[in-house]
């Protein structure tokens, strides 16, 4: 009898795990590197990079704004806060200002800007997430010249992105 019921108890927990699985990824958005035929890829960083910042130059073509040209000597400011935003577990704009003056003086660059993000398992979604928030969104359709944009994946391969925006003078 005291077999039986733990049992049922132990069938009952496991179904409460599938039905908690199931319910948290209801929101239409694959599991990080899910690929579309449902198999678990690893993210491609570099393909992720060029995958999104294409996305983002149409998505600004299709306003009829300038198409952002890369920056790659920007992008070390972009992979070291993403190092930093996977060392304190959270998304930040933590030290920008630091940041866009280093990166101003390096570049003479009049404006920066940065848009951060986080645990997008595609180019895709992670163009929508950023669409979807009224700051980011104006800041992607931001009156910029040039960007830099990297990816970096945490210890488990979820991703972290920032994406840098500069007017140069």
């Amino acid at each position: 009898m005291k077999m039986r019921t733990l049992r049922i108890i132990a069938v009952l927990v496991m179904g409460s795990l599938f039905v908690t699985c199931s319910q948290s990824e209801s929101n239409g958005e694959l599991p990080v590197g899910t690929g579309t035929d449902g198999q678990i890829n690893p993210i491609d960083v570099a393909q992720m990079e060029i995958e999104l910042l294409n996305l983002i130059n149409e998505h600004r073509d299709q306003l009829g704004k300038s198409m952002l040209l890369s920056m790659p000597s920007v992008e070390k400011y972009a992979e070291d806060h993403n190092t930093y935003m996977i060392s304190q577990n959270r998304l930040s704009h933590d030290n920008f200002n630091s940041r866009a003056a280093s990166i101003s003086n390096e570049t003479s660059a009049s404006e920066v800007a940065e848009n951060v993000a986080r645990f997008y398992g595609t180019a895709e979604k992670a163009l929508e997430g950023w669409l979807d928030s009224s700051d980011h969104k104006g800041t992607l359709e931001g009156s910029y010249s040039h960007t830099a944009l990297k990816v970096s994946l945490d210890a488990s391969g979820k991703p972290y992105f920032t994406q840098i925006f500069l007017t140069l003078k």
